[in-house]
């Protein structure tokens, strides 16, 4: 927990002078790039971190049964109004077990999106509602998911930008009936670098 409030913290030390600064200049939103009518794709690969699970197994042996993993993203983003955009994402995601198992998450998500900034820097926060594919050796559950989060962007051509993001994923993992009892909630931390290109 306190990894994932430091790393928030951090990111918007970052992003709230630079965003006051740009404002103040005045910004063109990189002559249209952020504009409606705009749009974006981007790509992602960095690091999930488990960071807990709610609630925890009281028979389990360790305090983090999962292990950091690896997570890649494709985004679109489509802005409806100058600065905010909707889009759509498609992840994949997994983590080794305390067993050596893998553990398989594949999120599709509806993403909104509010961006700020003049060149050659550009910001964002994000955040992403939808459905998670689940698998772990074999047997697989559907379940909600959500992220939130944001990053930051440093523009090297007139359609690319190359930057870091940090996300919050939540996971709830929901059972029915007689398995309510096995109802957990996953949180993990997605640190990673990603490419946009404008269009």
């Amino acid at each position: 927990m306190k990894r994932t409030i430091a790393a928030i913290f951090a990111l918007l030390c970052i992003a709230l002078p630079l965003s006051a600064q740009t404002e103040a200049e005045g910004s063109d939103y990189f002559g249209g790039l952020h504009k409606k009518g705009s749009q974006m794709i981007s790509l992602a690969t960095g690091a999930e971190i488990p960071l807990f699970i709610l609630p925890a197994d009281p028979t389990a042996t360790s305090t983090y049964p999962l292990g950091v993993g690896a997570s890649f993203s494709l985004n679109y983003e489509y802005f409806i109004a100058n600065s905010l955009a909707l889009g759509g994402s498609l992840t994949g995601a997994f983590n080794t077990t305390v067993g050596g198992r893998t553990l398989f998450l594949a999120p599709i998500a509806l993403k909104l999106g509010y961006w700020w900034g003049s060149a050659p820097m550009e910001y964002t926060i994000e955040t992403d509602l939808g459905l998670n594919i689940m698998r772990l050796s074999g047997d697989g559950v559907i379940t909600p998911f959500a992220k939130a989060g944001g990053g930051a962007f440093v523009q090297i051509s007139q359609n690319w930008s190359l930057g870091g993001q940090v996300f919050w994923w939540f996971i709830p993992e929901l059972h029915t009936g007689s398995y309510t009892n096995l109802n957990r909630y996953g949180n993990f931390l997605e640190i990673s670098i990603g490419a946009l290109y404008h269009f």
